[in-house]
C-alpha cells in the first residue's frame, strides 16, 4: 500500500495557512511581558469538538482548553481564552491578539514560513472508517477499498479524497458537503467506508451509536500538531517547549486526550527531550 502522499496534504492545507494574504505582523509579546502581566492569551476554535467546544455554561472547553489551562498553571499566569476560527487563527497571531494558538495546528511548511511551532502536542492519523457488517464487499485492509463494488463517501476537500484517487481509483466515490450527511450515508447503508483523519470522525461516530463502526488498524498517514506562536517569539516558544515536554513526560497530555477522545492517541508522540 503506497504511503500517504504528504504533498496532497500540503496542497489542501496551503490555503488555510493563508501566508500570502497575511498583513505585516505586529510585535509579539515576549515571555517577559506574559510573565509581567500574568496573562497568557490562547486562541481556541470552539467549533472543532472535542478539541474545542462550548460547554453547558456557554464557555469554551475541550481538549485544547484543558491543555491551555494546564500550560498557564505551570507558568503561574492566568489564562485568557480567545475564540478563533480556522481562517483567522494565524492572522490573530500576526496581529498580536493572541500569544498562542491551538486547534489542530498541523505542522506544515507553508505555516512554518509565517509562524513558529512548539514541539508536537499531538498527532492526527489518517485511517479507514468502515462497518463491522453490511458492506458491499469485505473491508479488512486499505487495499480492499480498490474494488468496483466498494462505495466510498467523502466530504469534499478533505485529505481522504487525494488518497482515494491515488490508491483506490476503482472504487465508487460519492462526495458530500459535510460530515453529518456523510455519516448518514454510511449509517443508512448507502456507503461502505470513508478515509479521513480519525480525530475528525470521533464525535460523528458517537452520534450514530446504533452502527457497529470499525476503524482499520493501519494508519495511512500521520501529521504532527504543535502550538503556534508568532514568528520569532523564541522566548515564549522555548518555555512552552519545556512545559509541553513535562506534560508529555508526566502523562498529562495522554490523560487529557483519553478524557476527551475516549481512546488513546492513535499515533503516540515519541518521548524525546531534544528540541
Amino acid at each position: 500500500m503506497p504511503a500517504f502522499d504528504r504533498r496532497n496534504l500540503l496542497a489542501l492545507a496551503a490555503a488555510a495557512a493563508g501566508s500570502a494574504l497575511l498583513p505585516p505582523a505586529a510585535v509579539a509579546r515576549p515571555l517577559d511581558q506574559v510573565l509581567s502581566t500574568k496573562r497568557l492569551r490562547a486562541g481556541i476554535n470552539p467549533t472543532l469538538p472535542p478539541f474545542g467546544t462550548f460547554n453547558e455554561r456557554n464557555q469554551i472547553d475541550g481538549f485544547d482548553a484543558d491543555i491551555a489551562r494546564e500550560i498557564a498553571r505551570r507558568m503561574n499566569v492566568e489564562l485568557e481564552i480567545v475564540q478563533v476560527g480556522s481562517p483567522d487563527r494565524i492572522p490573530f497571531l500576526q496581529a498580536d491578539r493572541i500569544d498562542i494558538v491551538l486547534g489542530a495546528m498541523t505542522r506544515l511548511i507553508e505555516r512554518a514560513l509565517v509562524i513558529d511551532y512548539t514541539i508536537p502536542l499531538h498527532t492526527q492519523s489518517v485511517v479507514v472508517l468502515t462497518k463491522q457488517s453490511g458492506t458491499a464487499a469485505p473491508i479488512n485492509t486499505p487495499a480492499d477499498l480498490n474494488n468496483p463494488a466498494v462505495r466510498l463517501v467523502q466530504v469534499r476537500g478533505t485529505i481522504g479524497v487525494p488518497w482515494i484517487q491515488a490508491n483506490a481509483p476503482r472504487a465508487q466515490v460519492t462526495l458530500l458537503d459535510n460530515y453529518p450527511d456523510t455519516f448518514r450515508a454510511l449509517a443508512q447503508g448507502r456507503a461502505d467506508a470513508m478515509v479521513d483523519v480519525l480525530e475528525s470522525v470521533v464525535i460523528p461516530m458517537r452520534n450514530f451509536q446504533q452502527v457497529q463502526w470499525k476503524v482499520l488498524d493501519q494508519v495511512l498517514g500521520s501529521t504532527w500538531v504543535g502550538i503556534g506562536v508568532q514568528k520569532g517569539n523564541h522566548s515564549l516558544r522555548d518555555v512552552l517547549n519545556i512545559v509541553l515536554f513535562e506534560m508529555h513526560r508526566d502523562g498529562f497530555v495522554n490523560r487529557t486526550w483519553e478524557k476527551w477522545f475516549g481512546v488513546p492517541m492513535k499515533t503516540p508522540i515519541p518521548f524525546n527531550p531534544m528540541f
